[in-house]
């Protein structure tokens, strides 16, 4: 299951620095994330289990999520709440506050490119979204990537390393210099969906609590 020309890095404790320094429900919301992991399983049958489980969510052509966004860079510290809705290939980012900034509606064409209307009106377009948010934000965060990330599932242009559990869930990506650690699952239609997530990538961590899923198309919400 892993991929080519990665180093896997040994584990690091995590967000020890900045996530001491939160207060309030949201402090507490990321600490309740720290339960054990399961082992990591290399067994054909766990292998089996990722594949059906992939093969199940990309034939999904939409879906929903609410969650919660933490993102630290150096020192300083930034939350957002995320409303991710996906129609027939196009993706919808509603972010209230995204790190503190203000907020606004990110769309995503099913060719790739994007479109940021903040909520005072501002208009941003770019051919990919990674590059638009961080000339908007001026952090990166890698949207392209996070469209298969927080889904539990691979890019499919990215080399990679990987870790499941027997059930053939992901512990952790390494992909596209990020490393993505997932410490929590529910099952949602059947499928175990990822509630609970660290993004690191050097200095920066990103981290998502997911509230609510849904698979398949919006008619509840």
């Amino acid at each position: 299951m892993n991929g080519h020309g990665m180093t896997r890095p040994p584990r690091r404790i995590r967000g020890a620095g900045w996530l001491a320094g939160l207060v309030g429900g949201w402090g507490l919301l990321l600490a309740g994330c720290a339960a054990p992991l399961p082992e990591a399983d290399t067994s054909p049958a766990a292998e089996a289990a990722f594949e059906e489980r992939t093969e199940q969510l990309v034939a999904l052509d939409s879906w929903r999520l609410v969650a919660r966004l933490g993102l630290a860079s150096g020192e300083e510290y930034w939350s957002a709440q995320l409303n991710w809705r996906v129609q027939e290939g196009q993706h919808v980012l509603d972010l209230s506050g995204p790190m503190g900034r203000g907020g606004g509606r990110l769309t995503l064409s099913d060719n790739g490119r994007a479109l940021l209307v903040t909520r005072s009106g501002e208009r941003f377009q770019a051919q990919d979204p990674d590059t638009l948010v961080a000339r908007v934000l001026g952090e990166s965060i890698p949207v392209s990537g996070m469209i298969y990330w927080v889904r539990g599932l691979l890019h499919p242009e990215a080399s990679y390393q990987l870790d499941i559990d027997a059930d053939g869930r992901p512990l952790e990506i390494l992909q596209s210099g990020w490393a993505i650690e997932y410490t929590e699952f529910e099952e949602v239609d059947g499928v175990s969906m990822p509630v609970a997530m660290v993004l690191e990538r050097e200095e920066v961590e990103l981290r998502a609590r997911i509230g609510r899923w849904q698979l398949g198309p919006d008619e509840t919400w």
